[in-house]
Formats: structure tokens, C-alpha cells, sequence
């Protein structure tokens, strides 16, 4: 895996070289293993790099033997001899084993239409010496990242924000709207990130740029199940096997040691059982924690590691190491850190990295078989709402004891499944988000209307009237990709590389088109019923079972222990650390003369806020302070500092 940056200009280039190498340096962490650049009059490409295959033979940038095209390139293909060969009996002519001269000669073969034959994870960049044009591509759900500013009639790009925002000549201005829709949902929707005038190219997308203009074009999107004929449990079990199996095996190519994230949960256990079933000797586990009861899988990660004969190493997070880097660590993620648990897969990423630098992770398998079913589930919340307005009225408020919902009546006015989804689906909710905000601040927000339309538009494209799918689909585009912004972000960090075998595309194509029933399933009917009379996030995991055609395929791999235990979600114990050391830090940060000056926030709201200790599931509370701190600190780090 890799970093690459570049600038393309339609006029020559004003920065000295000496500036574009060094922002070219602020991704070495993403590949400690070599360094290349090519400069010509309109173009700088940069590339950092990690030795995954063919450490000899994939140095960057590279160019095709005309040398009409150059390439930089972050990513793995899983299709590699398939394409190699598709090349070759083309006329293709290859030097090296790895994969980066491949995409250089699809891309000289095919153009934009080569990303249809990619199967993997990238993001690069080709220039086109004869046309003076720039492509960029990154891949169908976004596992590797790419961002871009224009300044002027340049464009320029990198694998992290921090190489843009270094540039002399970016202004860093916070995106508020970015800010609030972080706090809402704890990541930015769509192609804006936290500082404006960056963006992301986003999944699925390529871009050309020449004379000044940016082009940006779709080639892939998620698939919506569509009605038809149910081809029955076995049949779908049958190509889940095969389908993921293949996947692993894939994913298991490397010329350098592959390990795994081993939670103990039902996805990463999974991966791990296929990954034995391929390798020719026992599969490197490793795991992480808390010390403090109901936060640590631990235990159940070395059932797993014991029985499929793995060789596992387990860690401990202690409250001091994670405050104390959490400023490093903000440093590191260009923006506000979007999970807790961020600091648990840094300190894992760093310690393996003495034994491997791939690692297999679980990441997708939620988003696609229901995982989430507290929000997942949360259609079957919204159908009887709008059933108790129609038929109950007036008194439909005075039935949420008798339905055990008791926030019911706060639902009723929602006037969609969208307004329904934001108000189950949040960190901070909105009404109380807005309260925080200085009036100032909430002037400039309008209403959230930002927020509000891009969850809306996210919605609306999954083309679908389902809600259950809208939903589904909102959690792929959405939930999925901040996971693997925080997984590549972290992971890199440690200069490892991090696969992700959930989010191979074929998988994700044939696993949108089953039908709900064989992802989340009743337990019976009379469980089906009795729903009727709780929320989702009561009834979830209790009255159906979540995952349902992942827990099958896990019952022939896995103790029952494992295959059909709830998800935990790798909580952080916040609440209780903010009765410790967490409250006083927090203090020194949400109530300092420089939060108050930067009048983001209302200070009497962060008062109360950090003496009350509202009961909240979830460690809510402790997220919420949480969040705050990051949005400060963040300000600290990338706008009043100088880069």
C-alpha cells in the first residue's frame, strides 16, 4: 500500500520542487520503502511507497514504454493473473510481477472503461503526456482514499488531506456544515470534508482534468435487490460459501506476512476461519480491549484463535494511552477522530506491525447483512408510526407507554422515513446540537438544511421505495465508508496494510440482491407480533436474529459460542472515564479562553454538559464530550496552527 500526491496545471508550475517532494513526504508513514516523483513543465506526481508485491519490481512513478502514460498508484488488485493474462494476449508486453504495471497497462489498453475489469482496492492517478491530461480513480466503495483541491486552474491531489492542506497556497477554512454533520452522524456526507474547498473524490467516481476544467463521472454504483423470485436459503448459503471463500483466498495473495484484526465477533471470526482453510500455516490473530467489564472481547477472540490454531496476541487500552494520543492522533486523521475505539486500532496496528504488514479485517459485513439492527430495523418502527397517526390521532402520543416506545411522541412529527432515520440514527441529536451552537453558528447552518438534503439525496438515490433498502444502502454509501477512512487512516499510520475481503464488489453485488429475510429474520411469528409492542433497538437480537445468512455459514466453521453471540461493537468505556480523568481533560479543553473565543460553541451548554450524567445507552454521554473535545483540538491542530 502507498501514498501518492500530485499537482496538474494547465500553465506551468509556479512551486518550487523542493515544496511539492515535501508534501510528497507528509504520507512516508504510508510507505516507509521507497520514494519516487516524476516533474515535467504542467505535472508533479509523488509517490510513497510500501512493498506489499514484487518489492523489487513496482517502483513508482511508472511509466508505459512510449512513455506517453504515468502512473501513481495505492491499492491491491485480487484479479491479477486474470488481467495480466487478458493483457497479454493483447499484445501487452510486462517487466515486473506486481500489480501496479498491470493498471499502467489497462489503463493504456482500455482507459476510464479498464476500472470495469478491476477487482480490488486502489486509487491512482495516470497522466497523459500527449493529451496534457490528468485521471483519477478511486475504487467502488472507497476502501482507498484520494482528495483534491483546485487552487487556481491546478489541480492537486493526495491520499490524505494533510498533503493538500500543507500547500502554501490552501486557505484551511472549517466547513461548518462538515463540523455539524460530524457531529450528527460522526462523519462528513458525500464529496465535502472539514475544510472547504477539499474534497473527496468519492467511491465509485474517475476524474479527468485538463485546461483547468475538472470532469467528474460515475462508473459504479450499488445494486438494489429487486422484486422476483426468492431462490431459497440454500441456494444463497451455497454462493455465500463459495463467493467469500474465493474473496479470502484473494485477498490472501502477498509477498510479505498477513495477519488479522480478531475481535471475537462473528465477521473478523469468520474471516479468520476461511483465512485457515487457505493458508499453509497458522494464521497471525490479534486483539484488543479495555479493562473493564463488558468493553473487552477478548475472551471470545482466543475461543476463536484456539480453535481454528491460530497464534494470537491480545493488548489492553488503559484511559491514560488514550488521552494521551488523542492529539497525535487528530494529527494524523486530518479531521475530527470519527469512533473511540480509533485509539485501540492505532495501538494494535502499531504493535503487529513487528510480525505483519497485511492485516485482514472484518469491516462491511454489518452494513451488508444487518448488523446494525437497532437502526437497521428502524423501517418497522416508522410503519407503525405512520399507522398510529392515520388510526389513532390525537391520542396516537398517549399509546407510546402502552407500545414501549417512549419517545414516540418526539417521532411523530418526523414527515418521512428520512426525518425518522436522522432521529434514531445520530450522535448528537439534532435539536440538542443545535442548542449547542452559538447563535452565530446556527445562522450559518440554517436549520441543518445542508445535513438535511445530503441525507436526503443519499436516500433518494438508492433508487428504491423500500425502506428497509433505502436504509441498507444509506449504511453501504454512508456508515461503511467512514469505517474505512478510520481503518486506512490508522492502519497506515503504522505503515500496515489493511484488506478488507466484505467489501470485495462481486460480493457486495451478490449480497445486495438477497432478499431481507435471509439477513435479518423473525425468530417466529409470534416473535414478529410481539414487535409490535417495542422499539428496534429493544427488540433487536432478542425477538430476530441479525445476520442470519452469515450466521449460517458461520455455524460450519465456528463454536456456537461465537456464531451466534450479539454483537458487541467494540464499545468504549467513556461514561465511566468521564467520572475520572476524561471529565478534567475535557474541562481544560470545552471551557479554555480559546474554545470560548472561537465562539462555536455555547459555553453555559458545555458547562451542564460536563456536570450532568444523564443516564444514556451506549456511553452516549462520554461520546458526546467526546466529540466535542475532537472538534476543538481539531481546530487547534489544522486551522490555528501553522502547517
Amino acid at each position: 500500500m502507498c501514498g501518492i500526491f500530485g499537482v496538474a496545471s494547465a500553465q506551468p508550475l509556479t512551486e518550487p520542487r523542493h515544496l511539492l517532494e515535501a508534501l510528497t513526504d507528509r504520507l512516508a508513514h504510508r510507505g516507509p520503502d521507497g520514494r519516487g516523483v516524476h516533474a515535467e513543465e504542467r505535472v508533479f506526481l509523488g509517490h510513497r511507497r510500501l512493498a506489499v508485491l514484487d518489492p523489487v519490481g513496482g517502483v513508482q512513478p511508472m511509466s508505459t514504454e512510449d512513455g506517453r502514460y504515468v502512473l501513481v498508484y495505492n491499492g491491491e488488485l485480487y484479479n491479477l493473473p486474470e488481467l495480466r493474462a487478458q493483457l497479454r494476449a493483447r499484445g501487452r508486453v510486462f517487466s515486473t510481477r506486481g500489480d501496479t504495471e498491470v493498471v499502467l497497462q489497462a489503463y493504456a489498453e482500455w482507459g476510464a472503461d479498464c476500472l470495469s475489469r478491476l477487482r480490488g482496492m486502489f486509487a491512482f492517478a495516470v497522466w497523459d503526456r500527449t493529451r496534457q491530461e490528468l485521471f483519477l480513480a478511486r475504487d467502488r466503495l472507497g476502501i482507498k482514499p484520494i482528495y483534491y483541491a483546485l487552487l487556481g486552474r491546478r489541480l492537486v491531489f493526495a491520499s490524505e488531506m494533510k498533503a493538500i492542506t500543507g500547500h502554501p497556497e490552501f486557505p484551511r477554512q472549517a466547513n461548518l456544515a462538515a463540523l455539524s454533520s460530524y457531529l450528527s452522524l460522526r462523519t462528513v456526507i458525500g464529496a465535502e470534508t472539514v475544510f472547504t474547498g477539499l474534497h473527496a473524490l468519492q467511491p465509485g467516481f474517475f476524474a479527468r482534468f485538463a485546461g483547468g476544467r475538472l470532469e467528474l463521472r460515475r462508473y459504479w454504483e450499488i445494486p438494489q435487490a429487486r422484486a422476483g423470485k426468492d431462490r431459497g436459503e440454500r441456494y444463497y448459503l451455497g454462493r455465500l460459501r463459495d463467493l467469500l471463500s474465493d474473496t479470502v483466498k484473494r485477498h490472501l495473495v502477498s509477498d510479505v506476512p498477513v495477519g488479522a484484526y480478531l475481535s471475537g465477533g462473528v465477521d473478523s471470526s469468520l474471516l479468520v476461519a476461511l483465512m485457515a482453510r487457505h493458508a499453509g500455516s497458522p494464521i497471525k490473530t490479534f486483539s484488543i480491549g479495555y479493562d473493564a467489564p463488558g468493553y473487552d472481547e477478548g475472551d471470545y477472540a482466543e475461543i476463536v484463535s484456539r480453535h481454528l490454531g491460530a497464534e494470537h496476541r491480545r493488548l489492553v487500552v488503559e484511559p491514560g494511552g488514550f488521552l494521551d494520543t488523542m492529539e497525535a492522533m487528530i494529527l494524523d486523521r486530518d479531521q475530527p477522530l470519527s469512533i473511540p475505539h480509533e485509539t485501540a486500532l492505532r495501538t494494535l496496528s502499531h504493535d503487529l506491525r513487528s510480525q505483519v504488514t497485511v492485516c485482514m479485517s472484518g469491516e462491511g459485513a454489518d452494513e451488508l447483512f444487518g448488523g446494525y439492527g437497532r437502526v437497521q430495523r428502524s423501517p418497522h418502527d416508522f410503519r407503525k408510526l405512520k399507522f398510529l397517526e392515520k388510526w389513532a390521532g390525537p391520542a396516537a402520543p398517549w399509546l407510546s407507554g402502552v407500545l414501549g416506545d417512549s419517545d414516540l411522541a418526539a417521532r411523530l412529527g418526523a414527515r418521512d422515513d428520512v426525518e425518522h432515520f436522522l432521529h434514531v440514527y445520530h450522535w448528537w441529536p439534532m435539536a440538542e446540537k443545535a442548542a449547542l451552537f452559538t447563535p452565530e453558528v446556527r445562522q450559518a447552518l440554517n436549520g441543518d438544511e445542508a445535513l438535511r438534503a445530503s441525507c436526503r439525496s443519499v436516500f433518494d438515490a438508492s433508487g428504491s421505495s423500500n425502506a428497509y433498502e433505502r436504509v441498507f444502502y444509506f449504511f453501504e454509501k454512508v456508515h461503511l465508508l467512514n469505517l474505512l477512512d478510520r481503518l486506512d487512516v490508522q492502519s497506515m499510520a503504522a505503515s500496515v496494510e489493511a484488506r478488507v475481503p466484505f467489501v470485495d464488489h462481486e460480493l457486495v453485488e451478490f449480497v445486495s440482491a438477497i432478499p431481507l429475510r435471509h439477513k435479518m429474520r423473525w425468530r417466529s411469528p409470534v416473535h414478529m407480533v410481539a414487535a409490535l409492542f417495542m422499539k428496534s433497538e429493544d427488540f433487536s437480537e432478542v425477538l430476530d436474529i441479525n445476520k442470519y445468512l452469515l450466521r449460517r455459514l458461520a455455524d460450519e466453521m465456528l463454536p456456537p459460542a461465537i456464531a451466534r453471540r450479539k454483537k458487541l461493537g467494540f464499545p468504549t468505556p467513556l461514561d465511566r472515564w468521564l467520572a475520572g480523568p476524561l471529565r478534567q481533560r475535557a474541562r481544560e479543553i470545552l471551557l479554555d479562553p480559546m474554545t470560548r473565543r472561537r465562539g462555536l460553541f455555547r459555553t453555559d451548554v458545555l458547562e451542564r454538559l460536563l456536570q450532568d450524567e444523564p443516564d444514556l445507552k451506549y456511553d452516549f454521554h462520554g461520546k458526546r464530550v467526546w466529540m466535542l473535545m475532537n472538534v476543538e483540538l481539531w481546530f487547534r491542530l489544522h486551522i490555528d496552527a501553522r502547517p
